[in-house]
């Protein structure tokens, strides 16, 4: 790549932030276009008031060795080691998230114990063919029994699709197969499984997640334009030659990294593009989420990291507490809590007060806070949380991707754009890979 080229970036998320951080590394300029007044996407912290709360429930797993120690690099002490598990809230009961056997059979009534037990048993006599949906996923890790009662009540709440309609890569690798030797450890030896994540094990900066993005823009090599939607596109048919911000500036391009939306991407191609793919490009589904935050008068909420909620009678699908990621995102007598609501883009006119008042009574009914100790609550919203990984979405995204493959200039990269799910150690070593690729050309 020429000294003197900028990468452009469309979007100043994480997978933007990476890519750009990555670029700085390697002495390569580039300059990113972000439409809000801040980076960090569906990563960013929030700070109101005294709280510090992200808009998601995320931690750091350590997954990739050289991008936890990158991390470590960028935040130093300031990159906490935490332990706080994760909870099911079942029928007034809290029962270990990823499941473990004993948990279950010691919380449920014994006949369904019992038979949950038994599917388990029988799945290691079983040779399963690789799974085409979630819901084969879940029945050869969990049995019917236990699949019906909280993965599937759960998945479908908060995708808004039936689980036999998405694929498997929804589990994002959260579902652990509970393997003959883990079960007969547990119900006769009471030994819990090894696995971090079962315990709460994971990494997460003193002063929220998006202080990752935060620290990793300090290099002369970066640019940032915030408030800068992009409103076009321009290509030859072979390259992007220009792109369009805010309707007004036009910018002459040469590499150009897009982390928006696919849907988006198509749409502000110019000229455009056929009928076809516009149709295509307009079906593919994003799954939104409400943020529900509520400042409460007292030192906590739970001792868990989130909690989660499979009933369908209940409008979130998780809450999540910031003070038991790190202590210092609250004041020592009060906390706060997030409870996220999932729904469509196209019903998003959703009265948040309503939905506020709502969950408060749900919560003072599970006799789980009171209403006096609600201090402030805000409302967030994120109308592409999550793309919708239905069995239908991958001839979309091949007949899209063929289609974006003949501008030699565009790269694709996070969770919106190449349409999966993907964690922040993905998004980072993608990034990675990303710029050694196109500082070779």
């Amino acid at each position: 790549m020429k000294n003197n080229s900028k990468i452009h970036i469309l979007g100043g998320g994480p997978a933007g932030v990476a890519t750009s951080y990555y670029a700085s590394q390697k002495k390569i300029n580039s300059v990113i276009y972000e439409a809000s007044s801040a980076i960090g996407g569906n990563c960013k912290t929030i700070k109101l008031d005294d709280f510090y709360f992200d808009l998601g429930a995320h931690r750091f797993h350590d997954k990739n060795e050289n991008v936890t120690n990158e991390i470590k690099k960028i935040l130093g002490n300031q990159l906490l080691k935490v332990h706080s598990p994760s909870k099911i809230f079942y029928k007034n009961n809290y029962l270990d998230f990823p499941l473990r056997i004993f948990n279950v059979l010691t919380t449920l009534k014994m006949n369904i114990g019992l038979k949950i037990v038994y599917e388990n048993f029988l799945n290691q006599l079983k040779t399963f063919k690789s799974p085409n949906t979630f819901e084969e996923v879940a029945y050869q890790n969990y049995g019917k029994t236990l699949s019906k009662l909280f993965l599937m009540n759960y998945t479908e709440k908060l995708w808004g699709e039936s689980s036999n309609k998405l694929l498997p890569s929804i589990a994002g690798g959260r579902l652990k197969n509970l393997n003959l030797k883990s079960i007969i450890a547990e119900l006769f030896f009471n030994q819990k499984s090894g696995s971090k994540h079962l315990d709460g094990e994971f990494w997460y900066p003193k002063f929220g997640f998006g202080t990752i993005f935060e620290s990793m823009k300090n290099s002369p090599y970066q640019e940032f334009f915030l408030n800068s939607s992009v409103t076009r596109l321009i290509h030859d048919g072979k390259k992007i030659t220009k792109i369009e911000i805010n309707q007004s500036k036009v910018i002459n391009v040469n590499q150009i990294v897009s982390t928006l939306p696919i849907n988006l991407l198509i749409k502000f191609l110019y000229p455009v593009v056929d009928e076809k793919l516009l149709m295509i490009a307009n079906s593919l589904k994003f799954r939104g989420l409400k943020l529900c935050v509520l400042m409460l008068d007292r030192p906590y909420f739970s001792d868990n990291a989130s909690i989660y909620f499979p009933d369908k009678k209940i409008p979130f699908t998780r809450i999540y507490e910031p003070k038991n990621r790190s202590k210092f995102t609250a004041p020592n007598d009060k906390t706060c809590i997030v409870a996220e609501v999932p729904y469509k883009p196209e019903k998003s006119n959703i009265n948040n007060q309503e939905l506020l008042d709502q969950i408060v009574s749900i919560l003072e009914q599970k006799k789980m806070l009171k209403k006096s100790e609600v201090l402030t609550t805000k409302v967030y919203d994120l109308p592409f949380a999550y793309p919708i990984l239905d069995l239908e979405v991958k001839e979309k995204l091949n007949i899209l991707f063929k289609f974006l493959s003949r501008f030699k200039n565009l790269h694709l990269i996070g969770r919106n754009a190449n349409f999966e799910y993907q964690h922040t150690h993905d998004i980072f070593k993608n990034s990675n890979y990303l710029i050694e690729k196109i500082s070779k050309n």
